[in-house]
């Protein structure tokens, strides 16, 4: 029955051990290089089914009980998770044991959630109701020194608002290249506008 309840939810070809839990978790952090809080890492892990709630948690009790991951708990945040030296060594040496695919979608997951957050700290996007019905999105780009970009576009409904909220999450370089080009004449900066940025939204 304990063996169902921690299988269960987890995709057939995954990680299928206990063990395998562990090492997955060290492996994602390793190779990601920076902590990650329990939402953090069980969005990233759950993505593929690759691992569940209740193995999750037991992993990471009982890695920080072993001194593979340090557990860093500060006022008014999530406590985050980093992988120790052991931990490190630990999944060097074990990390073949996983399959090839479930390493490839951990980290893939991993990367473009912590991705995915570091673009809303980035930018910054509100929204609020026009007097003549439907909404006035104000989207920045800050800087240290005020603002990189402010646009106030109008938006009929909120079909279209998700729309652009989505797309100036996407392409926010883009967007401030092409609002450049436009507003200096520059040509040499149009032919740079369209640079592939990677679709996080």
């Amino acid at each position: 029955m304990e063996s169902e309840i921690f299988l269960a939810g987890v995709r057939p070809g995954g990680v299928d051990t206990e063990d395998q839990v562990k090492v997955l978790i060290c492996y994602i952090l390793s190779q990601l290089g920076e902590g990650m809080d329990f939402d953090q890492l069980y969005d990233a892990l759950s993505q593929y089914n690759l691992v569940n709630y209740f193995e999750l948690v037991c992993a990471l009790d009982k890695l920080t009980d072993t001194g593979h991951l340090a557990r860093e708990k500060k006022q008014g945040v999530p406590a985050v998770y980093t992988v120790t030296k052991l931990g490190k060594h630990t999944e060097k040496e074990l990390e073949r044991s996983l399959p090839l695919a479930v390493r490839e979608r951990a980290l893939d997951a991993g990367r473009r959630l912590l991705a995915r957050e570091r673009r809303l700290r980035e930018v910054k996007i509100s929204r609020t109701p026009s007097p003549g019905g439907g909404f006035i999105l104000e989207l920045s780009i800050p800087e240290k020194e005020g603002e990189m970009l402010t646009l106030r576009v109008f938006a009929p409904s909120e079909e279209v608002c998700g729309q652009i909220t989505r797309q100036f999450l996407n392409s926010p370089l883009t967007i401030y290249k092409g609002v450049m080009a436009l507003l200096t004449g520059n040509e040499q900066l149009l032919g740079q506008i369209f640079t592939q940025e990677e679709k996080l939204f």
